[in-house]
């Protein structure tokens, strides 16, 4: 039975019915074992009524400015978004620690006599075993094995460009049940690195093609660009699933939307949070976390349209971070595409803006002030088309800063705010594919597994999945490809360092802020730790706390018996079933926030009765549950 009310009820007329029939023979032979038959009721309706809480039909509601835009492993970032998300995980992961940990892979090593030593832009593959954790299922209760793995990671290196980045063409065969054997095209010594980059998910296709995953929650209804259910995963590999909540995850136009809905009551965790709301939640006595992400906010420069490198320095000049980060109110100004903390970080030149420099490079570069003001060449106008995106507040804070710059120099800047809606004239992927931005606004995670080549080589190698610069450059693919094999750490960093530099003088990225996020949170999500960036909003730890309820009440039997009480809010069953694709229809009413309920462990006071039920130790409490029930069983067929 999957309903926990079901189960609860079940259960309980289980027990009165056993109790009432051999209730007084079994306290006339034997006291002390009645003593136990009453003991184990009480822990096992507790316990099954604590499940029950948890299993509340009253959703945790997560609030975000991006939803994945499809089910599809395939389509882009949609294995980022599905693992923010809580549907999807990786064979390795990232943990708290920014340190590289086994997730559905156990590990990974070279395989003897197979590495070779070859120069760059040589066939020889460089082989891998990649070992999988022994009983680790799908959402569906599906077996994790080497042969399904295997085609995931062929489907993803063949259909997704971002899965050729770090290896380029990949073959993955299974050799025994739960061994991936890994031959790249590219070669690396950090596989664990690379299989923790976000488009490694783990799936596999069901026999209605559905896509199934492994991760703590599972999707139960999907709006494309709009919402979310999402119900614990049965078979995650922790099992740890009734205590869990439902969670609805609700896409909200821009920050300040999702800040007013966070106001309102409406959401229980708002991911992020634009800083100019903030003054007015706190007023509002709404707790508001901060945290340090790994993201930088960055431009990128088309070189098609804008190809003399001195109107590019120009404008890299002119912008002041230190005033970019005073108005995010908070971050560290930089150039370096890598955080301060970090080995590969690389600072050059100043922070604030420099307007006499930048106007004598356009000087130089044949753009001079005419009449008007306006910098002109040949009788045309310098304009540029500044495109930014919504769903990362702070570039929506910073885009007209750059714009009131850049017209201080006499350029005419034209400012464009993306929609991510595929009806809207100014949608995020028609600007990306007709390349019509001037310069593009983004917020990266430079080292979303902990080491720069995925993010270099994806964003200014030659055919990196994200060159939107469209940048070529020799010297910088073959920097990258000599980071590909470098083991030693610090023959690593100088690498990162002369790779960094050339991009730098390219003038193709003009790094500005790496940013502070903030988070908005329930009182029922008081506890939420934000980290990881968005890689891991939803994670398998986020929601399992001590459970405060009731007991339910038993008929009272022969002899003394301690009374509970029913459980307050017994669940309902999900009314969505998983669908194949995208659904385009809306549920006929949206869950809200609870922030009345509370995530507490009952305490043990006077009535001897009342027993407390910590959940968060999830094994062991099952484990107890377990033995429990066979003891009853036990008793009540007369067998002990």
């Amino acid at each position: 039975v999957e309903d926990a009310s079901t189960k609860h009820h079940l259960t309980t007329c289980i027990i009165d019915d056993r109790r009432r029939i051999h209730a007084s023979k079994y306290a006339a032979e034997n006291p002390l074992r009645a003593l136990v038959l009453r003991r184990a009721e009480i822990y096992l309706v507790g316990a099954l009524a604590a499940a029950s809480v948890a299993a509340d039909d009253n959703p945790v509601v997560v609030g975000q400015t991006f939803l994945a835009r499809s089910q599809d492993p395939t389509d882009g970032s949609a294995p980022w978004a599905l693992t923010s998300h809580g549907v999807a995980e990786k064979l390795f992961t990232v943990n708290e620690k920014d340190e590289i940990v086994p997730q559905v892979a156990a590990s990974v090593n070279k395989v003897d006599g197979l590495s070779f030593e070859v120069q760059p832009g040589e066939d020889t593959p460089v082989v891998w075993d990649l070992k999988l954790k022994p009983g680790y299922k799908f959402s569906d209760g599906t077996e994790v094995n080497a042969e399904r793995v295997a085609n995931a990671l062929m489907e993803l290196n063949k259909e997704n460009d971002n899965a050729k980045s770090s290896l380029g063409t990949i073959v993955a065969t299974p050799r025994d049940n739960l061994t991936v054997r890994i031959e790249s095209e590219i070669q690396t010594h950090i596989m664990d690195a690379v299989l923790a980059e976000w488009v490694f998910a783990v799936y596999y296709k069901d026999a209605d093609e559905n896509f199934v995953y492994t991760g703590p929650y599972l999707i139960e209804h999907f709006v494309v660009d709009d919402e979310i259910d999402l119900r614990p995963n049965p078979n995650y590999i922790d099992g740890k699933s009734l205590e869990r909540p439902l969670i609805h995850v609700r896409k909200y136009p821009d920050g300040t939307a999702l800040a007013e809905g966070l106001e309102k009551g409406e959401v229980d965790v708002a991911f992020h949070l634009p800083i100019d709301t903030l003054p007015s939640l706190r007023e509002a006595g709404i707790r508001v976390k901060r945290f340090e992400v790994g993201y930088h906010y960055m431009m990128l420069y088309n070189l098609d349209s804008l190809p003399d490198m001195n109107v590019r320095r120009a404008i890299d000049v002119a912008i002041d971070r230190s005033a970019l980060a005073q108005a995010l109110a908070g971050g560290d100004p930089t150039r370096s595409l890598f955080p301060e903390y970090s080995p590969y970080h690389n600072e050059a030149g100043e922070n604030y803006g420099e307007m006499e420099q930048a106007a004598a490079l356009l000087d130089e570069a044949g753009y001079t002030l005419n009449s008007n003001g306006k910098r002109e060449k040949d009788g045309e106008v310098l304009s540029i088309n500044l495109v930014a995106y919504p769903h990362r507040p702070g570039l929506g804070i910073m885009q007209p800063l750059i714009a009131e710059s850049l017209r201080d120099l006499g350029i005419e800047v034209k400012e464009t705010l993306m929609s991510f809606s595929w009806s809207d004239t100014n949608y995020f992927q028609d600007i990306i594919d007709g390349r019509t931005f001037d310069i593009l606004m983004l917020a990266q995670h430079t080292l979303p597994a902990g080491d720069p080549l995925w993010f270099l080589s994806t964003y200014f190698g030659t055919d990196g999945a994200n060159n939107h610069a469209n940048l070529s450059s020799d010297a910088i693919d073959c920097h990258l490809a000599e980071l590909s094999l470098a083991e030693d750490m610090d023959e690593r960093v100088a690498l990162t360092t002369k790779a960094h530099n050339e991009i730098l003088k390219e003038v193709a990225v003009s790094n500005l802020v790496t940013p502070e996020w903030h988070v908005g949170l329930s009182e029922r999500m008081a506890d939420y730790k934000p980290w990881g960036s968005d890689y891991y909003v939803i994670r398998p730890d986020l929601f399992v706390s001590a459970i405060k309820t009731d007991a339910p009440t038993l008929e009272p039997s022969e002899g003394p018996s301690p009374s509970v009480t029913m459980a307050k809010n017994p669940p309902s069953g999900s009314p969505h079933s998983p669908t194949k694709s995208p659904s385009t229809s809306k549920p006929t009413a949206m869950p809200t926030a609870s922030p009345s309920i509370s995530s507490q462990s009952v305490t043990d006071n006077e009535n001897p009765a009342e027993i407390e039920l910590d959940y968060q130790s999830s094994a062991s409490s099952r484990q107890v549950v377990g033995l429990l029930l066979l003891a009853l069983y036990a008793l009540a067929s007369n067998t002990v």
